[in-house]
């Protein structure tokens, strides 16, 4: 490692241009992070009510399904069909070394019937971890 250079002064001299990388990099990690984590989101659904439940503060991986109100499925902003859900949900379950929680947001208007192949493709992919997004009650 290099030492510092004396200026004339007497003063050592830093390179500041290593730290400054460093500093850019790591905006450009959390721009590209936070845009990821409220793309799932950016869907607007009229979520259900629910009067109980969990807030899941635990931090585990998960794939978020979107239940349209026209009844489509969407996952990172891809429109699904049975058979890419299915490849989805085997490919996600097998890639992650931990067990993969599947967040389904759904229109509070949305029937089982749309609901219960994604119920059963993820239970034949080994997925357990099921939780369903829902607004809370006001005044429970």
């Amino acid at each position: 490692m290099k030492s510092p250079q004396l200026l004339a002064s007497g003063t050592a001299a830093i390179n500041m241009t290593p730290m400054i990388d460093v500093v850019f990099l790591l905006i450009i990690f959390f721009l590209v992070a936070s845009h990821l984590a409220k793309q799932e989101n950016s869907v607007q659904l009229d979520l259900p009510v629910a009067d109980t439940g969990l807030n899941n503060a635990t931090e585990v991986e998960s794939l978020v399904v979107n239940i349209l109100p026209d009844g489509q499925w969407q996952s990172g902003g891809i429109s699904l069909n049975l058979q890419s859900l299915a490849a989805l949900l085997r490919s996600r379950a097998s890639a992650s070394t931990d067990p993969l929680r599947l967040k389904i947001r759904s229109d509070q208007n949305i029937t089982y019937d749309r609901l219960e192949p994604i119920l059963k493709e993820a239970t034949a992919a080994g997925i357990g971890d099921i939780v369903f997004s829902v607004y809370e009650a006001q005044g429970g």
